[in-house]
């Protein structure tokens, strides 16, 4: 059997041949987390916010009980420490917040998070990570899909959070989805934003394109569920989610230029020539900006963001060092936030629009810092990651080369992201950031974060 050889934080877990149950438990209930983080906007538009707090709590549960049995005591220089760090720099702003309870609590929501990404890290291989982001992005097209499907055809009409009837006088923080499958709108689906569902169709399409070449079960499933996050990805008209695809596009192309030169000089003069085309490539974007806005049928304060952005920097010049303090999302019913920025039509604005906005407001310059960081060490560590993967003389290097475009694809996802949504800070964004991380910590003889308990100790983790 062959062993994945990249730098990584984990050693899979591998009960005995007689603890089956065991051994599947972490890949199965990675796929139940998965699915929670990924609509748990919907379990709040369906039941209340209370409802999705509950289904959180279940998640983190069931996976402190897995990582109790499974792994052993961590290594804690395997840990990753740039995302504790801006972790624990939030949980110190609650000493200066502003808005200490919803400081506590939003921050709370990023420390489970933060917990559960690093022990899915510890506990799954490769593969059953594929497998279970697969299995939880098909269910949620789906589900988006039949959603969508029962409330243009059922219901004939726009459905309210917790399917209360939608009139002329409802607030637009109210409705749920806009039934227009039929009608050639944009959609919303199960977790009740185009924003957020044209995030998560992309990234189904990364992942079950990836799912499809190194798995041959399923594949007829995973087809149409590939063929309906494509059909989702266009019907949600998200013109941040069209970039995001553009420059994953290019991204993998200059990962796999970077890939066949097999010197440091060539992949020196790849990078050399995407940085020149990329230079001219945002000049031209710049001189043509307003053109490309009408394209993607947006003006030019980007949707009310810029509007958004400016009274952000007006409220957050106070403290422009330290912050205000974190408040990732801005909890609606808190005075600080509950009528603070209203939109045409009762829109009432829980986020800055844009994760460095949001960030400098609640943890100041500092927490920008550390972001940056945390980022720029994630870029880094996915692309060589991936480049370093290119064998293909053997099915499971093939296999290896193939998932290693899965964090590339993942933080180019995030980042773009970020720029005009703040949603990276918080559930399947931040915990598949962390995961990533700690997946990738450089291997050393503390590298990893911990083992099965009645694993044999090998060196690296075993992909197949």
């Amino acid at each position: 059997m062959t062993t994945f050889g990249a730098p990584t934080a984990t050693l899979p877990v591998v009960a005995p041949a007689t603890t089956i149950p065991l051994r599947l438990a972490p890949h199965l209930w990675a796929g139940a987390v998965f699915f929670i983080a990924f609509t748990a906007p919907g379990w709040a538009a369906a039941f209340g916010a209370p409802a999705a707090a509950v289904a959180g709590i279940i998640a983190c549960a069931g996976v402190a009980v897995l990582s109790a049995r499974t792994i052993r005591a961590p290594q804690w220089r395997a840990l990753p420490w740039s995302a504790l760090s801006f972790a624990g720099w939030a949980a110190a702003s609650i000493a200066w917040s502003r808005w200490p309870e919803t400081t506590a609590l939003t921050w709370t929501l990023l420390a489970a998070t933060t917990l559960v990404a690093i022990a899915l890290a510890a506990m799954l291989t490769w593969r059953q990570l594929v497998s279970a982001l697969a299995w939880a992005l098909a269910a949620v097209i789906a589900l988006s899909v039949a959603f969508e499907a029962w409330a243009a055809l059922v219901v004939g009409g726009p459905v309210g959070i917790e399917f209360e009837p939608v009139d002329a006088a409802t607030e637009r923080s109210d409705i749920w989805t806009n039934a227009q499958l039929f009608t050639g709108g944009r959609l919303d689906g199960i977790v009740g934003n185009a924003n957020l569902l044209a995030m998560l169709a992309l990234l189904a399409v990364v992942v079950l394109s990836i799912r499809l070449a190194i798995e041959p079960r399923s594949r007829g499933l995973f087809t149409v569920a590939l063929a309906a996050s494509a059909y989702l990805l266009v019907r949600t008209e998200s013109a941040t989610a069209f970039v995001a695809t553009i420059t994953l596009a290019i991204a993998l192309v200059i990962l796999l230029a970077a890939r066949t030169a097999r010197t440091t000089s060539g992949r020196v003069r790849v990078y050399l020539t995407a940085a020149t085309l990329g230079v001219i490539t945002a000049g031209l974007a710049w001189v043509m900006r307003r053109g490309i806005l009408t394209f993607l049928g947006r003006d030019g304060d980007l949707t009310d963001r810029t509007e958004i952005w400016d009274l952000v920097f007006a409220r957050g010049a106070a403290q422009p060092v330290v912050g205000n303090g974190f408040a990732t999302p801005w909890i609606p019913w808190d005075p600080a936030f509950s009528d603070w920025i209203v939109m045409p039509r009762g829109l009432h604005i829980i986020q800055a629009h844009s994760v460095w906005v949001d960030v400098w407001f609640q943890l100041g310059v500092v927490g920008v810092v550390l972001l940056v960081g945390m980022y720029a060490l994630f870029v880094w560590r996915t692309w060589v990651f991936a480049v370093r993967r290119h064998r293909w003389q053997r099915r499971e290097d093939r296999i290896t080369a193939t998932v290693s475009l899965l964090p590339v694809a993942v933080g180019v996802i995030v980042v773009i992201q970020g720029v005009t949504e703040s949603s990276p800070l918080l559930l399947w964004g931040w915990m598949l950031t962390v995961l990533f991380l700690a997946k990738l910590q450089p291997r050393g003889r503390t590298s990893q974060i911990g083992s099965s308990r009645h694993a044999r100790r090998e060196p690296e983790p075993d992909f197949i």
